[in-house]
């Protein structure tokens, strides 16, 4: 179970920050670069969609960076989000054969 009360920074805070910003790039801009719509980098940069294992292969092309960064960041706010659900079992650890 994640414990952090912190939830980690979604992928579209690095687009929006890091490309966006820092390369003076527009959304229609990025969108248009990485074969995708406006909608699409809206959708990330605004945290409404998570980051695709597609996008993540565009963005580390673009970034020159590796696909798997990007979806290491995506990971970790699903995680997140999955440890905060209250509805989860609580669930026994397996005990090792050798304790039987």
């Amino acid at each position: 179970m994640i414990r952090s009360n912190v939830r980690p920074t979604h992928p579209g805070v690095y687009i929006k920050e890091d490309i966006l910003a820092e390369f003076g790039l527009s959304q229609q801009g990025l969108a248009d670069r990485l074969g995708v719509t406006r909608k699409t980098i809206s959708a990330l940069v605004n945290e409404r969609q998570a980051l695709s294992a597609n996008m993540a292969i565009r963005l580390g092309m673009f970034t020159q960076t590796s696909p798997e960064f990007w979806l290491n960041l995506q990971e970790a706010v699903d995680l997140w989000e999955a440890g905060q659900d209250k509805s989860l079992p609580k669930i026994k650890p397996f005990e090792a054969l050798a304790e039987a």
